[in-house]
């Protein structure tokens, strides 16, 4: 709503075609002011507050009374003649009417419903109360069915090709086609269309207010239309909202801000990710480096994202759903004065719902730092709406360069038998894990271990019938000095033999040692039999040893980890990752 409001005051000054039909122009000045598109969208948006779940007559009369009220308390907004008697009216009734107030004051109907259909249905009754003609009526639907569009996500070809399809509006002109003959006209059929077109024309919401108010005509409202929809698509930067609203008057701010949130509720955005949690060392690092933008303030600022990159931390990005497409989108991008385009980050929700609504996902920062690198965006913008900070592509290349060839995250490739066959892989795992035991690394090490081999260090015991015959071999040999005759005999045993794991202790604490592979245990396992086992059958060697161990440790000697017995029936829960051939 804020951004139709901020349309109508800089396109104010050039009603009635008094601009030069150009962008370059002081974007707020002297005569930049409110006019009844303003008073008139906060007016409906009060009465659709007030009316929330009832029914479609009580909706009309809270319209009716609403716009009546405001529009007795600032009855010299520049008002048109019909509409200015209806104000007057004791029982008010629609004259009929086509001209463009539907749609100027419409915006909040795009805002506070969940679906589009319902949408319509109120923008319908918006214009009703005294827009009754098809045209006032198509002219309030369109325009809120493009602001609900924007702000849920839909591309600029969706909003264009529905808008097309379903109001037949003609968006195939270009805006330097329209401008040339384009003049103060107060239609619906000849504001709403060129509206939305300098819409889908503009690159960021200031840019859709300068085109809008290049194309002259009726310049108020033709801007509150576009300024409408290119909030929702956008966003409003904070130093043009903030001047918007030094012009306002407190009982519009106090509407404006009851509809904000309302709006937020509306939304229904929020959502738990718990890779968020521990963002706020950078965010703590960007508020210091604005009071102090010193060199080792920069370097410590970049050091909390790489910190939070090892811990696996995510940032929320906001997309656009690619049309027909369930899992395709693009990211929503910035543009910035010197005509950089930067995508934008947010650090957490709060900072995230400072701006306009957006579907949104939540991703790993080391991997959209690297996608961003192969893009054509100059950076990432972290928390634009906020204390803002411009992460250019020389940075990102920076932090990512710190690491070297180091690996700080568990590869995702897929687990396959050929994959984990040498046991190299888990070994890799465990070695990235030892040097970054952030959430995500230690749930692959868990998919890992699942389906893993690993090697146990084993004491052969004899039964006591094979013992006493493998004593006498060796017996016989040393009567006869030969005891190198024993070196390569073969032995068949009668019996079953048992192997006992070793088990290694660590100050009072016991463990159940495993391995890699064999060649892992090096002089070790020179002392041991050695058995390869499933992972899950040496969880239940340990869990089941008399000598209550603490748990497994895996390479004791090298790149050591511990997996606690308390871990063993979470791993044995998890169903196998392992790839199956088709």
């Amino acid at each position: 709503m804020i951004g139709a409001i901020t349309g109508d005051m800089i396109g104010a000054p050039y009603e009635f075609d008094r601009g030069n039909k150009t962008k370059d122009f002081p974007l707020f000045g002297k005569g930049s002011h409110f006019t009844d598109d303003s008073v008139m969208t906060v007016a409906v948006a009060e009465a659709l507050l007030d009316s929330m779940g009832k029914s479609d007559d009580e909706i009309r009369a809270a319209l009716v009374a609403s716009m009546q009220k405001w529009g007795k308390r600032y009855p010299n907004a520049g008002y048109g003649g019909m509409f200015y008697r209806w104000l007057r009216e004791k029982e008010p009734k629609p004259y009929g009417s086509y001209g463009n107030g539907s749609a100027m004051r419409v915006s909040s109907a795009g805002w506070l419903f969940d679906t589009l259909e319902e949408t319509r249905h109120i923008a319908r009754l918006t214009a009703e109360v005294t827009h009754n003609h098809p045209e006032g009526i198509k002219g309030a639907e369109a325009a809120a069915s493009a602001i609900f569009m924007a702000r849920s996500g839909s591309r600029k070809a969706g909003i264009r090709e529905y808008i097309i399809d379903e109001f037949g509006y003609d968006l195939s002109r270009t805006c330097d086609e329209i401008r040339p003959d384009y003049y103060h006209v107060e239609t619906c059929q000849q504001t709403v269309p060129e509206a939305i077109t300098a819409f889908l024309e503009g690159a960021d919401f200031e840019d859709v207010i300068r085109t809008a108010v290049s194309l002259g005509g009726d310049c108020d409202t033709l801007t509150c239309i576009a300024g409408s929809i290119a909030e929702a698509y956008y966003g409003i930067p904070d130093e043009i909202a903030e001047e918007c609203r030094k012009r306002l008057p407190a009982d519009m701010l106090a509407v404006i801000d009851r509809f904000s949130e309302m709006k937020k509720s509306a939304k229904k955005r929020s959502f738990h990710d718990m890779f968020l949690n521990g963002n706020e060392i950078i965010d703590n690092a960007i508020n210091i480096f604005h009071d102090d933008g010193s060199k080792e303030n920069l370097v410590a600022l970049l050091d909390a994202i790489r910190e939070r990159m090892h811990q696996d931390g995510h940032f929320i990005f906001p997309v656009i759903r690619e049309e027909d497409e369930e899992n395709s989108f693009i990211f929503r991008t910035i543009r910035t004065k010197d005509g950089k385009i930067w995508h934008a980050a947010f650090t957490n929700q709060a900072e995230f719902e400072k701006g306009a609504p957006s579907e949104v996902i939540s991703n790993f920062i080391d991997v959209m730092l690297k996608n961003n690198l192969e893009s054509e965006a100059a950076g990432i913008i972290i928390n634009p709406w906020g204390q803002a900070f411009l992460l250019a592509n020389e940075l990102i290349e920076k932090i990512i360069q710190a690491d070297g060839d180091v690996e700080y995250a568990v590869p995702d490739d897929p687990i396959t038998a050929e994959l984990l066959e040498d046991g190299s892989f888990l070994k890799k795992t465990l070695e990235i894990c030892n040097r970054n035991r952030s959430p995500l690394n230690l749930i692959k090490l868990a998919k890992i271990l699942r389906d893993s081999f690993v090697w146990i260090p084993c004491n052969a015991i004899l039964s006591d019938r094979d013992y006493e015959n493998w004593s006498k071999v060796v017996l016989d040999a040393a009567d006869k000095g030969d005891l190198d005759s024993v070196v390569g005999h073969e032995f068949t045993n009668e019996d079953n033999i048992r192997f006992v794991p070793d088990i290694l202790k660590n100050g009072d604490d016991l463990f159940f040692p495993v391995f890699t592979s064999d060649d892992e245990m090096g002089e070790y396992g020179e002392h041991f039999s050695k058995l390869q086992k499933h992972f899950l059958e040496a969880a239940n060697l340990a869990r089941n040893n008399e000598k209550n161990v603490k748990g497994i440790v895996i390479n004791p000697f090298s790149e050591s980890f511990i997996i606690p017995i308390e871990l063993f029936d979470v791993i044995a829960d998890l169903e196998s990752s392992v790839e199956k051939d088709e």
